[in-house]
């Protein structure tokens, strides 16, 4: 019996951790790995499982995949009938019945924690096994009824579950777990509906983060909801890595407000960019926290975030929801505000997604939240936010996206937070793209740069905004060459200054002499200077302008 393990993931650099605990959790069976994303066509990819001829799939099925997966699966089941198609996840886990119901090509649907059902699930398909009626956490057709059986109960001991990656590691991001569960209830998250945390035992999980040191994996991000929960698990995980450390990251979502002085003790020694950190502050309006059943301290989230970043070791990457039962239009703003005044490296602004069987979803009608009835079931409107507004969030969301995440404008954009309301700032880029079509055309990096300087130059002298852009143009991106609407007399002039020296010159680059070259020559106060294909960058702290000399 041939059996695949198919997941969509919504990126090609993704990886699927649930599927590789089957595999382990089953390594009895001929089980193998397929793995596609959400962007390529479900016709082509059905084509190409069918020709591996299985006679089990498994579908891992989340709110990015569900559609396309059940697309999948009805072309199978149409290449050939006798195919066993079973799902599982957190998108078929709330009602399965209904799943079955709409869907006459589903077989069984897995709710709840997966690995033991589909081991049973396996042993009954082979012909091994007990009886459907008694496998926990099964779903599926008994001629035309459809029964859905008691749940099954949670693995007391993690540590049960075999390593997901003895057999391969992704070339990918590797997504890893040393707990299930969290400690919090928030409204709108699923793990709100499993009480309790469960933890892998220490020296299960040393042994495995070893392993993935050891085969140079990229970039390792734990999927524990709160990583930090425990704190003396997450200290002792945390000096390991940093003990251990070789060129691994390692990315982990955490509780700012949990830290204290003996986490900033260990933490103030890793390595710079071992550690990211992602902490979900999603709104500092008291009300609407408890309104989603949240709790924070927001004060000493800032506080320690602002620590964090001062360490100049650790990227921190915050998080905002759009439509938040009881968070309007000036609330968001605040809460923006209030998150941005911490400067954090990534600022992600998601939007509600009314999930199935999450508290929230049997509190839409209180809250006057309507959202889409189709995946990712998000947020249009509430009583507190009019549909109009979301839209312009959604706008105002990609330009911060495009402008401040990318880091493509850093130095720029630093300037003018530094003497603009944040807000304001991207509120007013944001209308001043959409009267410009940015919305509706694909601008490139040169488009993207001179709109900017149009808006900019409302605020500032031009040959400032200019001097910053060429900055970044040429830093940031790399580029070695400069679009013609950057370039300015300047060059001209710093270019005359070192015409009759140009042979000394092309000799202290030889060298990466850069310093004295200007420093003598144009004879202002180097601050830096970076050599970028012909061009030559130098900061001159004098008038704080950048220039650029094409050599």
């Amino acid at each position: 019996m041939k059996v695949l393990l198919i997941a969509l993931n919504s990126k090609y650099v993704h990886s699927n951790l649930a599927i590789r605990y089957l595999r382990a959790y089953v390594n009895e069976f001929d089980v193998e790995i397929f793995e596609g994303t959400i962007n390529e066509n479900p016709f082509n990819l059905s084509l190409e499982i069918a020709n591996k001829k299985p006679d089990v799939v498994a579908f891992s099925c989340y709110i990015w995949n569900i559609e396309n997966t059940l697309k999948i699966c009805g072309i199978l089941k149409e290449i050939n009938k006798d195919i066993t198609i079973i799902l599982g996840g957190p998108e078929v886990s709330y009602d399965p019945k209904n799943i079955l119901q709409l869907n006459e090509y589903i077989d069984f649907i897995i709710f709840g924690e997966g690995e033991e059902t589909f081991k049973e699930l396996l042993e009954y398909v082979s012909g091994k096994g007990k009886d459907l009626k008694s496998i926990k956490g099964l779903a599926f057709r008994l001629g035309e009824e459809i029964i859905v059986n008691e749940e099954r109960p949670l693995i007391t001991n993690l540590d049960t579950i075999p390593f997901p990656y003895d057999l391969e590691i992704p070339s990918k991001i590797v997504y890893y777990e040393a707990s299930r569960g969290c400690p919090f209830s928030c409204k709108y998250c699923l793990s709100s509906t499993i009480k309790g945390i469960r933890f892998f035992s220490l020296e299960r999980i040393k042994k495995d983060l070893k392993y993935l040191i050891d085969n140079d994996v990229k970039l390792v991000k734990f999927v524990d909801r709160t990583f930090n929960a425990n704190k003396r698990m997450a200290i002792e995980i945390w000096e390991f890595l940093i003990q251990n450390s070789k060129g691994t990251k390692f990315h982990f979502e955490i509780a700012a407000d949990l830290l204290d002085e003996d986490c900033f003790e260990v933490l103030k020694r890793a390595p710079k960019d071992l550690f990211q950190f992602e902490i979900g502050v999603q709104t500092t309006n008291e009300t609407v926290l408890k309104n989603i059943n949240r709790i924070m301290d927001f004060e000493k989230v800032k506080n320690n975030v602002k620590r964090i970043m001062s360490m100049g070791n650790i990227h921190c990457h915050l998080d905002l929801i759009v439509g938040l039962p009881g968070e309007d239009f000036s609330s968001f703003r605040r809460s923006f505000e209030d998150v941005m005044d911490i400067k954090p490296d990534v600022l992600q602004i998601g939007f509600l997604k009314v999930l199935k069987g999450s508290p929230i979803s049997f509190e839409a009608e209180e809250y006057g939240i309507k959202y889409s009835p189709y995946p990712p079931y998000q947020v249009l409107k509430t009583k507190d936010l009019s549909f109009q507004e979301v839209v312009f969030l959604f706008k105002f969301e990609e330009v911060f996206e495009t402008f401040y995440n990318s880091h493509i404008f850093d130095n720029t954009i630093r300037y003018f937070l530094n003497k603009l309301n944040s807000y304001e700032f991207f509120s007013k880029l944001t209308i001043f793209l959409e009267e410009n079509n940015f919305f509706k055309l694909n601008f490139d990096l040169n488009g993207k740069t001179k709109l900017l300087l149009e808006f900019l130059k409302k605020y500032e002298d031009e040959d400032i905004v200019k001097s910053l852009l060429i900055h970044d143009y040429l830093f940031t991106t790399k580029k070695g060459y400069l679009p013609e609407f950057l370039k300015s007399d300047d060059e001209i002039n710093i270019k005359d200054v070192l015409a009759e020296n140009k042979e000394i010159i092309y000799e202290k680059l030889r060298v990466k002499d850069f310093k004295s070259v200007f420093a003598v020559k144009v004879k202002v106060d180097i601050k830096e200077d970076y050599i970028y294909g012909n061009y030559i960058l130098v900061i001159n702290l004098l008038d704080k302008r950048f220039f650029y000399i094409n050599m």
